[in-house]
């Protein structure tokens, strides 16, 4: 038996007529006839007996046609699931990012992004930037998003976008009232930091020490959604990237704009002995847009 044969049986027992199984099955008549008779012959039974003109499937045939329903939804359901992967609506990601974007930015972009993706299994895991290279190079990691640029043999890294860093002040901060901050304008106030390993530290550290700028108090948070809680609170003002501290609005947080402006840089590294899947690449093309519209929103502010 073959493939043209069962599925010619297969057509006759869901219409119940010869005539309508060639119609679908886009072949004449005869050769429908011709299919099911072979296909009868191999079987060693008889499929379907004539009544009243009528053509009427044995009991073997039905028992038969069972099975071969299973079939046929299974190739159903290949079709279905090679069209869910070739629209990006199934495949498995597995993602890591530093804190101050796999706490909260990420969750949120990645429910707006995928909510048309029932079948997407993802999984975001927040890890420092030394970490992320070393799992990426390793192959543990489809997707990794970093602060720095990394020439490794087994990574491709793209960047993604430069965004602005912005200033968050408690909303009854004197400062409230100026749309742009100088640096001097921070002089000997309190501030909330991150480690001085973290590029977003160095970066504003530097800027203050080239203009002679002495902070006061400083505490410093291992994370930026720490540090954008201490500012809700009234402890102090903090640097960070613009998509920090989204959850309070303007009677507990105000954002400015620092001039001159200081940015960082957010990098996507891939497996570079890997094929990137489509759905990695529909979650690539997500991050980038909300990344690029928190940096946009930060220079218009």
């Amino acid at each position: 038996m073959n493939i043209r044969q069962i599925e010619a049986f297969h057509a006759t027992m869901e219409t119940g007529s010869v005539t309508r199984a060639a119609d679908r099955l886009g072949v004449s008549q005869p050769a429908v006839s011709k299919l099911l008779k072979a296909f009868s012959d191999d079987c060693g039974f008889q499929l379907f007996q004539r009544r009243g003109g009528q053509l009427v499937p044995t009991r073997e045939a039905q028992l038969l046609s069972a099975e071969i329903a299973t079939l046929f939804n299974g190739a159903r359901r290949i079709r279905e699931t090679a069209r869910a992967i070739r629209l990006n609506e199934m495949g498995e990601v597995t993602l890591a990012a530093p804190p101050a974007l796999a706490i909260r930015f990420l969750p949120l972009a990645m429910a707006r992004g995928i909510q048309d993706l029932p079948d997407l299994q993802l999984q975001i895991q927040s890890r420092p930037s030394a970490q992320i290279i070393e799992k990426v190079g390793a192959g543990h990691l489809d997707m990794g998003i970093t602060t720095m640029a990394v020439d490794h043999p087994d990574i491709l890294a793209e960047h993604l976008v430069t965004v602005p860093l912005v200033c968050l002040l408690p909303a009854n901060h004197p400062l409230v009232g100026r749309p742009v901050l100088e640096v001097e304008d921070l002089r000997k106030q309190p501030f909330i930091t991150l480690p001085a390993s973290d590029c977003t530290f160095s970066r504003t550290d530097r800027s203050f020490q080239v203009r002679g700028v002495h902070t006061g108090r400083r505490i410093e948070v291992p994370y930026s959604e720490t540090a954008a809680h201490m500012v809700a609170a009234g402890v102090g003002l903090a640097i960070v990237p613009p998509f920090v501290g989204l959850e309070y609005d303007e009677g507990q947080i105000v954002r400015r704009a620092i001039q001159p402006t200081d940015h960082i840089d957010f990098w996507m590294l891939r497996p570079r002995h890997r094929a990137a899947s489509l759905a990695s690449d529909r979650l690539r093309s997500v991050i980038a847009d909300a990344l690029g519209a928190s940096g946009s929103a930060a220079a218009l502010a």
